[in-house]
């Protein structure tokens, strides 16, 4: 443990040596690595690491009594570390696709210690940062509608609150990769509040029918990959809401969209790996 503390400066890893060397019952080696981890996230401005470092402690802090040891003093070290966190959650944002995917992961790390620790955290400065990505323009769309998607699982956004932004987010004119990235975010979580509303999939299918080709084949891309984890039973419950707006009822549309895909149909998927896409 000592090796590694001295030989890195990632407080992520500084922080998993804190939970391991708890988990050993080495709790020499575990204040050393708590001493590293204080001192890292003082430097420190990077929210992945950051979040990783955040739900590391919490996880120690939450089970140190069933390991034998008082997890008192690392309690303002959590606080510390999750305001930090939350502080540079907008500033990390500003970033492209790539790595807003692991920005996702630091998001879901910080939020749940907001909801485990709310009575020890700063839970009102993570939503505020929530509603700050949320509602931005300028920073990156999937991580916009990913905060959104927290913010209505919490009951935040009221529905009239999300059709206002849906409608924002995907009115005609609106770039593919800004409209249907930010529709990849909402979609990752909460789905069943999504589902439920067809307000949303009427703004979705009005925005779709507005693309030209070249936007439409960009649009695939996200959307694609937004429905791509979805369940069976989901996607049915897509296809009916799109059969009630398309006004040719919910099981034919259902039925023609669990059909296989014909040849031409085929081909045309086909052709999108010759699209370029080196610029999204």
């Amino acid at each position: 443990f000592k090796t590694r503390l001295d030989e890195g400066n990632d407080i992520g890893v500084a922080a998993r040596t804190v939970r391991e060397a708890c988990e050993c019952g080495m709790m020499e080696s575990m204040e050393q690595a708590r001493q590293a981890v204080q001192r890292l996230g003082a430097e420190s401005g990077d929210f992945v690491s950051l979040a990783e470092a955040t739900r590391e402690i919490a996880i120690v802090s939450r089970y140190g009594d069933v390991r034998k040891f008082d997890p008192e003093p690392l309690l303002p070290l959590l606080e510390e570390l999750f305001v930090q966190a939350c502080l540079a959650l907008v500033s990390a944002s500003n970033c492209d696709n790539e790595a807003a995917k692991k920005i996702l992961g630091g998001i879901d790390q910080v939020d749940r210690v907001s909801l485990d620790w709310h009575e020890q955290v700063e839970e009102d400065l993570w939503i505020r940062e929530l509603q700050e990505l949320a509602a931005a323009d300028h920073l990156n769309p999937l991580l916009s509608g990913f905060g959104c998607a927290i913010l209505l699982e919490r009951n935040l956004i009221t529905n009239e609150e999300l059709s206002r932004e849906v409608s924002r987010r995907l009115s005609p004119g609106i770039d593919a990769d800004l409209g249907a990235g930010w529709f990849e975010g909402l979609a990752k979580r909460n789905r069943y509040a999504l589902l439920s509303r067809l307000s949303l999939w009427e703004e979705l299918a009005a925005y779709v029918a507005s693309l030209d080709d070249e936007q439409f084949t960009r649009a695939l891309v996200f959307l694609r990959r937004a429905f791509g984890d979805f369940s069976p039973q989901e996607k049915r419950s897509i296809a009916e809401n799109l059969g009630e707006i398309w006004g040719i009822g919910a099981d034919a549309a259902s039925e023609v969209l669990s059909q296989e895909l014909s040849e031409e149909e085929e081909k045309k998927i086909e052709e999108l790996d010759d699209f370029d896409f080196d610029d999204l």
